[in-house]
């Protein structure tokens, strides 16, 4: 361990013991986190760590959530490990310290087990990468850490040239629960995504990774399962993050902030607006295959996270579980302004084939549908329109579309960005940035 590793340990344990003699003396019925915010505040006052204070502060979080049966053991030693760098037999001493100190009503045991005759349902998890190796290794090895007994996972390989094929034949190699499937050519993770299930994915229900991406929680598709069997109506269901900021090693809590269970109606409708924000990614949700299905899956062009959401809450309800389980990476700053106007445009497509199946296929109210469907085009084509669009021609592409295909928006989309390319345009000379203030 170098200096600064165990500088940051040893004022973390002082830290954690802090807290802990704070519980332990405190008279209040209920400790809140804002109680526990104030522990932490006076902890730094005092010179420890400053520039440590982004992750005391989402420490401070994650033991409130400890505390309330919202992150298990197990995501708190791997926080502890990750930020603080805090070894084994610290972890163990301070784990069992909180114990000891928080109350028995207070503390919820998250871990889920079945009785010895339980006839595991199988959980088909399928991994598209390409040339993230080291990444895809993490990422395959937090599935088989999993307690869950019945789990195959399908990694599909899109070409990849950084040695990938190598690397799962020496880590991997006749593992009775992979599957590997190496692309002749590049097709796009949408498109593989779509072929690894159509093909493998034949388990009851099915979890799409990212290469990148990795649960902490080795107990979590146990408790998917469990949440399925006592919620039957749902399509899915899915649960909080860390954000990884992997230019910083900077760890932070992502909350969805959702019911126990969502309603379709009210979340297709609503999705993505505030209240009903967009699980990240696909790393912590858990679809029942039926409805990817019903949902029409196989016959889907853009097999991305937002479309597949969509569709599937046109077949049932949306789960979530108030529990951090997974780490989803942002690379730089993971925003993409160089789209091009035909991934735009199928992005759009999806989307109008959502409002029609929703409207002929699964009985929604056509006049919230046509509602649903202003508001998304707006907000794609807009998002197109200032980040992305570089010439008279990506304009004029959008708007034409929009023209044909959602005119009730046009005139007010046409009004608004008409100027927008002059203004990127005049943007480029070095005066007028200055000016600006940019």
């Amino acid at each position: 361990m170098s200096q600064y590793e165990s500088s940051k340990h040893a004022d973390c344990y002082s830290f954690l013991n802090s807290i802990i003699e704070y519980i332990q003396n405190s008279k209040v019925q209920k400790i809140t986190y804002e109680d526990l915010k104030e522990v932490a505040i006076d902890f730094l006052q005092k010179g420890h760590s400053q520039d440590q204070s982004e992750r005391y502060e989402t420490l401070t979080q994650l033991i409130f959530k400890f505390m309330d049966g919202k992150a298990s053991e197990s995501v708190l030693s791997f926080y502890l490990k990750r930020q603080f760098a805090m070894e084994e037999y610290t972890l163990d001493e301070i784990i069992n310290k909180l114990k000891l100190v928080i109350s028995k009503d207070a503390l919820v045991d998250q871990s889920i087990t079945f009785a010895d005759n339980f006839s595991y349902p199988k959980v088909s998890v399928i991994i598209t990468t390409y040339n993230r190796k080291e990444y895809l290794l993490q990422a395959i090895n937090s599935i088989l850490a999993q307690d869950y007994p019945n789990i195959e996972i399908i990694t599909i390989d899109d070409n990849s040239s950084d040695g990938t094929d190598l690397l799962m034949e020496e880590h991997f190699k006749n593992h009775p629960r992979i599957i590997y499937i190496r692309k002749e050519q590049n097709c796009g993770p949408g498109t593989n995504r779509r072929e690894a299930f159509k093909a493998y994915a034949d388990g009851e229900y099915t979890l799409f990774l990212d290469d990148d991406d990795y649960l902490i929680d080795p107990n979590y598709i146990s408790k998917t399962v469990n949440f399925h069997m006592n919620h039957p109506e749902i399509s899915f269901v899915a649960a909080n993050v860390f954000l990884e900021y992997s230019l910083k090693d900077l760890l932070k809590i992502s909350d969805l902030g959702l019911s126990e269970v969502v309603n379709k109606y009210d979340y297709l409708l609503n999705f993505e607006r505030p209240g009903f924000p967009k699980p990240l990614s696909t790393l912590t949700t858990l679809f029942k295959r039926d409805s990817l299905i019903e949902m029409g899956i196989l016959n889907m062009n853009m097999v991305n996270d937002a479309s597949i959401y969509m569709r599937a809450l046109l077949v049932g309800n949306a789960g979530f579980m108030d529990s951090i389980v997974g780490v989803y990476r942002i690379h730089g700053n993971n925003i993409t302004f160089n789209l091009s106007k035909e991934f735009i445009v199928e992005n759009l497509d999806e989307k109008t084939i959502v409002k029609n199946m929703a409207i002929e296929q699964f009985g929604f109210n056509k006049k919230d549908m046509d509602k649903w469907f202003n508001y998304t085009v707006h907000n794609t084509v807009s998002y197109y329109l200032v980040n992305s669009a570089r010439n008279a021609e990506d304009f004029r592409y959008m708007f034409n579309w929009t023209k044909e295909n959602c005119p009730f928006i046009y005139n007010d989309l046409r009004n608004t960005y008409r100027f927008t390319l002059l203004k990127k345009r005049l943007l480029r000379f070095p005066l007028v940035r200055k000016l600006r203030g940019k």
